[in-house]
């Protein structure tokens, strides 16, 4: 993530002279609790720079971690699922209003480079990796930036990529981000 954060502000200093540049970063966190012993949990973290080619219109370059455990206990046993994904995406973004508005709804779509990990672990046995498939896959979603100031704006969206798999077939990972952006 730091690698990829360097590098995204880097570009967003030398893009800044030409057009209208826009920095996100972004956070995410869920916990579900079934009872003392049982429950999941995510997190996500994602940093974007946004590229204004019109208006309305904008390329953002994204990344995003993500982390995912789900512990499931019984009498008899313990199973602990860990979960991570990197994310690496190029989105076309419309704005549905214009710049000027304080409330800015977005739709998004492109493609993401996904990859992914994940280990099982049972109490008192050898964890072990689950193969996962990584490659390209279309990604698309919806958010709301609420401008705070010229300059600053809070985000929220909806994220949404077709994974693929090993079989052949493709799943939906979602990641709902809240988080901060500004322009340059």
């Amino acid at each position: 993530m730091k690698s990829a954060l360097f590098s995204i502000l880097f570009l967003a200093s030398f893009a800044a002279q030409a057009m209208t540049t826009e920095i996100g970063l972004s956070y995410g966190f869920s916990k579900k609790n079934f009872n003392a012993t049982n429950y999941y949990q995510s997190e996500t973290k994602s940093a974007s720079l946004s590229f204004y080619l019109f208006e309305k219109i904008a390329l953002e370059l994204s990344y995003t971690e993500s982390f995912y455990e789900n512990q499931e206990n019984d009498a008899t046993s313990q199973r602990v699922l860990q979960q991570t994904s990197n994310v690496a995406g190029t989105d076309l973004i419309f704005i549905l209003t214009d710049q000027r508005s304080d409330f800015q709804p977005y739709i998004k779509g492109g493609a993401a480079y996904i990859s992914k990990k994940a280990v099982i672990k049972y109490q008192n046995a050898n964890a072990y990796e689950i193969p996962t498939k990584d490659g390209v896959a279309p990604s698309y979603g919806v958010g709301l930036k609420y401008k705070l100031t010229e300059k600053f704006s809070i985000r929220l969206g909806y994220d949404i990529w077709k994974t693929p798999m090993d079989d052949g077939s493709k799943t939906e990972d979602t990641a709902f981000k809240a988080g901060l952006s500004w322009f340059l």
